[in-house]
């Protein structure tokens, strides 16, 4: 796992397109598909088990506005949801993060599998999932944040 937290840098909170309580929500740096985001606790914490109940009923309920406002805005009634924890399980960040993947129809090449996609580490060697360049990356979050609002 990746020991400095990506999401807990000093002046990240400037890539969350939406904040609510204790959480936000991050478009992906390197997306498996259009839309593929994130909704992260602000707090750190690596497990869901390191959340109250209360703080665990405010996480699912973002995650499901924004999961709604992210299928409206990629047109699409589908999506997929990814809560990996710990390395065996697919976890690179050890931080808690729930992937929101919009899908469509044919969004993938005949054979390939999103959750195949998402096991693949983000390396600028390993062509299985592009990295945004930081100007692909704000344009999408800036403009998600301007809909968010």
């Amino acid at each position: 796992m990746i020991n400095i937290c990506p999401f807990c840098e000093t002046g990240n909170q400037q890539s969350a397109f939406a904040l609510s309580g204790h959480n936000k929500a991050i478009y992906n740096l390197s997306p498996i598909l259009p839309g593929h985001s994130l909704v992260v606790p602000l707090k750190h914490v690596s497990s869901l088990f390191e959340l109250t109940e209360a703080e665990i009923s405010e996480f699912f309920s973002f995650a499901r506005k924004v999961t709604a406002f992210l299928c409206e805005v990629y047109e699409t009634d589908a999506y997929d949801w990814s809560l990996q924890e710990g390395t065996e399980a697919g976890q690179s960040i050890e931080h808690l993060h729930l992937h929101i993947i919009p899908r469509k129809t044919d969004d993938l090449p005949q054979g390939e599998d999103w959750y195949d996609k998402l096991q693949h580490s983000v390396d600028p060697q390993n062509k299985a999932r592009i990295v945004l360049s930081e100007g692909e990356y704000y344009s999408i979050t800036g403009k998600l944040k301007e809909l968010w609002k």
